[in-house]
Order: C-alpha cells, then structure tokens, then sequence
C-alpha cells in the first residue's frame, strides 16, 4: 500500500512539471509549484522507516507543507501583484516544445533510473526518478524562461528535486539537514522576492532582460 502511494506521489510530481512547463502565466505557475510542494512535503509520512522515526518525519512533513505550501506561495504572490505583466509571451523555447521536451526527460528518467550503481539505497525508484526529472525540467525552466518569477519557480523545482532525493535516502538521511536545508531555501527566496520587488520599481519589468542593463 505505502509503495503505491509512493508511486501516486511520484507521478504526481511529473505531471505538476508538466503543467509548469505548459503554462505562460505566474499565477498558474505559483499554483503548480505550490501543489508540486504539498505533494513530495507527503512523501515522508510514506517512506517505510523505523519506528522511532516516524515523528522525525511527521515533523519534517509539517514543516515543509508549511513552507513550500503557504509561506514560499505567499511571497511568490505578494511579488506579482504589483507586477504588470503576469504572462509570458516569448519564452526562449515555446510551451508545446517544453512540454515535449518534459515528457521525454520524464520517460528516459524512468527509463533508466534503475540502471544506476547506487538505486540500492533509495527507497523507491519511481521516487528517484522523479527526482531526475525534476532537476533537469528545473535548469530547463530557468534557462528558457525570461520572466524572473518564472525563474524563480524553476530553481524552486529544483530544490525540490534535493528533497525528493534526500527522502528517498530517509534512514540514512539525518532530521536537522533536510529541516536545515528547508529554513535555506525559505532564506533564499525572500532574498530573491526583494530584488524582484526593487528590480520591478526600477525598471518596471520582472524579464530577465532588466538584469543585463543594470552594468550599463
């Protein structure tokens, strides 16, 4: 029952990529990387782990569908609202050929997880696989995107993908550093919705094009 949970889960989380690479507006995007989020912050209350981990991971699932469910989205949200231009019309690489391009990725990292030396210590290989997948669609979105909140969710996809990686690992993997590496990624993206904030009062843009003209 827990496996196919995991399995669910997993799938979940590549059709959440998907729909991230499909969409053109910042709100539908937000929504996508927040339900990314909720859905791997499950994960720990699946991992097949001792008994006396299960609160570790109770907490650690907690806390992370308080961050990257409420506190994260909130600042995402709070940054587009004075924002002008919430859709995206020319991304580097259009959306039919993201998403083509995600699918792809997705299948091969199914494909050929299981082939790899250390598959032995993760707890599932779906989760694994996902995990790869979500690393290469994040650098994917963050290259291709010229929208900086865009950007922004694609480096949040990609820590999502250390998370999922450090959970599939759970009974070697200490509480503090995933709680640890959490509280870093909430630091971050503060940081990153403050310049957002100050580079859209500046030149009343979020492109990625702003940021070329500020050593001009």
């Amino acid at each position: 029952m827990q496996y196919n949970i995991l399995i669910l889960l997993s799938l979940l989380i590549v059709l959440s990529n998907i729909f991230l690479l499909g969409s053109s507006r910042t709100g539908a995007m937000i929504r996508g990387v927040t339900f990314q989020g909720v859905v791997l912050s499950l994960l720990p209350l699946f991992i097949p782990s001792e008994a006396g981990k299960i609160v570790e991971l109770l907490i650690l699932a907690i806390i992370s569908i308080a961050i990257k469910g409420f506190i994260i989205p909130h600042y995402l949200r709070k940054v587009t609202r004075n924002v002008l231009t919430k859709k995206e019309l020319h991304p580097y690489v259009g959306y039919s050929w993201s998403v083509i391009f995600g699918l792809l990725i997705s299948y091969g990292s199914f494909y050929f997880i299981k082939k790899l030396p250390f598959m032995y210590l993760s707890v599932s290989s779906f989760n694994t696989a996902a995990a790869f997948a979500s690393i290469i669609i994040g650098m994917f979105i963050i290259a291709t995107r010229r929208n900086i909140i865009a950007q922004i969710i694609g480096y949040l996809v990609f820590e999502n993908a250390g998370f999922i990686l450090g959970i599939s690992i759970a009974s070697s993997q200490p509480l503090f550093i995933e709680i640890g590496i959490l509280l870093d990624l909430l630091a971050g993206i503060v940081i990153m919705v403050v310049a957002v904030t100050h580079i859209h009062l500046y030149f009343d843009s979020v492109n990625s094009e702003s940021l070329e003209r500020l050593n001009k």
